[in-house]
């Protein structure tokens, strides 16, 4: 059954709801055409209709949230990033998988209850922090990346396995503890 179904939405593609959720399902309509754009500005090229299909995608998203349509967006704006960027380390891909995180929280969160249902301060602030942590990640991948492009030899290997034991040495921290311990 979907979550943002005709009878609760109308043909409105935001829905109805506290203005949480308004604000989260514009996110899961906007933030793809803004990652294309992101993607073309990195290539210093792309194709309109992408950016087309992408806000199109985005609205059937935040009409159909039971769908798997989030994940045929994360494919369109990943192969369309591998399609069309050639250098693979720059900085534009940080503002991509930010956005891209952005939307699958986004896409997430309005998913998990129903249109009409009104969000405490604290189930935002989580959500945010999640965010956060997401996009923080994001960055440290794309500055070990960026650090060890080009460079040769055992050194840029064991900076590699490091900084995967690193994350998982935090991510099995993080997931021990109660989520009031984490604060998350």
């Amino acid at each position: 059954m979907s979550v943002v179904g005709p009878s609760a939405a109308g043909w409105r593609p935001l829905g109805r709801g506290d203005g949480v959720n308004v604000v989260v399902r514009a996110l899961v309509v906007g933030v793809p055409p803004l990652a294309v754009a992101a993607t073309w500005a990195a290539a210093g090229r792309g194709r309109p209709v992408v950016v087309v299909a992408a806000a199109a995608l985005g609205a059937l998203c935040a009409r159909r949230s039971d769908r798997h349509v989030g994940l045929v967006v994360v494919a369109l704006v990943g192969v369309n990033w591998v399609a069309t960027v050639d250098d693979h380390t720059t900085p534009w891909s940080v503002v991509v998988a930010c956005l891209l995180g952005v939307f699958h929280a986004a896409a997430a969160a309005f998913g998990v209850a129903p249109p009409a249902a009104t969000w405490t301060r604290a189930m935002g602030r989580r959500w945010l922090r999640r965010t956060a942590v997401l996009m923080a990640a994001s960055g440290g991948t794309w500055l070990v990346v960026a650090t060890l492009d080009g460079r040769a030899g055992r050194g840029r290997a064991l900076v590699l396995v490091a900084a995967l034991a690193l994350l998982t040495a935090g991510a099995l921290w993080a997931h021990g503890r109660p989520a009031d311990e984490q604060g998350i």
